[in-house]
């Protein structure tokens, strides 16, 4: 991804985690862990010494955590709004960051998938980013970044109910799974409220970006764990693989079917989507997702060639605001980006033949 020469700041300088995933379905994971120290009050109860003691202890411990390249505190107060867009987007959360304020920081590596938050919700938040498919392996990394702290740190914990959070809903393990999975053929052709029903676990809810089924934003289902008290981490991981690994098979055996069948209906879906993309004038995130997703749909389907260089999962995380106004290498008044988002996409979608 290119970078915005008009802004250097190292939030923005991070490796884009897109560039060599290739998963069509399978979009992304997260994971994260919450933690507070046992001697501290939950942050909405710190007085600003307190909240400046609390990061300096955390910090402390995870810039020596050997699984991390060159940790890098940056303080609330000192990034500005875009930066924490950034920071949103890049690592797919969903909420809570804009509402930082002095007292708080952010933690990230050279890896770019690491985030630490600090007394934000509670007094630490472990989050990883995982586009390969390897949520096991995410979940070793973020055991040995938790033990690492563990062996300087008391960490809040109660015998009867396991590691505490300021949020009843997250005690016990104190792990969120989120999963990312990319699905038009399952949304397109009507299924996906079967799906949700037959492969409905007390345990698991699945949801749009937005977190409702009822508009489906770039068709990205997102199934997260519900429960994080009474049940192992090893409990959850299997159930969220399982989960996803029964949704991935449905979105490939629909899309097998549009191509044998010749779906029309759908046809139609994606050659209107190309030539949204082409001809517009001004494209708001929400149309270039949605527009986006089923050109990515025809090319994985063979319905639209494109050359090899293009990476559509890429392109569809730059098109939200604070990626995009960082790949255009300059600032752009807010009120011209649906213009920029456009542009940008025009000269993608003038790469793409239909075949159909």
């Amino acid at each position: 991804m290119a970078k915005g020469k008009s802004d250097t700041h190292p939030i923005f300088r991070m490796e884009n985690p897109w560039e060599s995933h290739s998963h069509n379905v399978w979009l992304a994971s997260t994971l994260s862990l919450s933690r507070n120290l046992r001697k501290f009050k939950f942050p909405t109860k710190l007085d600003k010494e307190r909240e400046k003691q609390v990061v300096s202890l955390l910090f402390d411990s995870l810039k020596t955590a050997p699984e991390l390249e060159n940790p890098t505190l940056f303080q609330s107060e000192g990034i500005g709004p875009l930066q924490k867009d950034f920071l949103l987007e890049h690592f797919l959360i969903r909420d809570g960051i804009h509402q930082a304020h002095a007292g708080e920081g952010f933690v990230i590596d050279d890896q770019a998938n690491f985030l630490g938050i600090l007394n934000l919700e509670d007094h630490l938040q472990l989050h990883l980013l995982d586009t390969q498919q390897e949520i096991e392996k995410c979940w070793n990394k973020l055991v040995k970044i938790e033990g690492h702290m563990g062996k300087t740190l008391d960490f809040a914990f109660s015998s009867r109910f396991g590691f505490l959070t300021s949020n009843p809903q997250n005690v016990g393990t104190g792990l969120k799974i989120s999963l990312y999975l990319h699905v038009p053929a399952i949304i397109h052709t009507g299924e996906l409220s079967e799906l949700i029903e037959k492969e409905k676990e007390e345990e698991v809810e699945a949801l749009g970006l937005q977190g409702k089924t009822t508009e489906m934003i770039g068709d990205i289902l997102v199934a997260h764990n519900t429960c994080t008290l009474g049940l192992t981490e090893e409990y959850i991981l299997t159930t969220m693989r399982m989960w996803a690994t029964r949704a991935v098979v449905a979105e490939v055996s629909l899309r097998k079917k549009l191509m044998e069948n010749d779906n029309e209906p759908i046809k139609s879906k994606v050659t209107r989507a190309l030539g949204l993309l082409n001809y517009s004038y001004q494209l708001d995130a929400i149309e270039a997702l949605n527009a986006l997703s089923l050109v990515k749909l025809g090319v994985e389907i063979g319905w639209i060639t494109a050359p090899s260089t293009l990476h559509f999962n890429q392109i569809l995380f730059n098109c939200r605001r604070a990626h995009l106004m960082n790949l255009i290498e300059g600032k752009v008044e807010i009120p011209d980006l649906p213009k920029k988002r456009a542009e940008y996409l025009k000269e993608i979608a003038s790469q793409l033949t239909p075949n159909i």
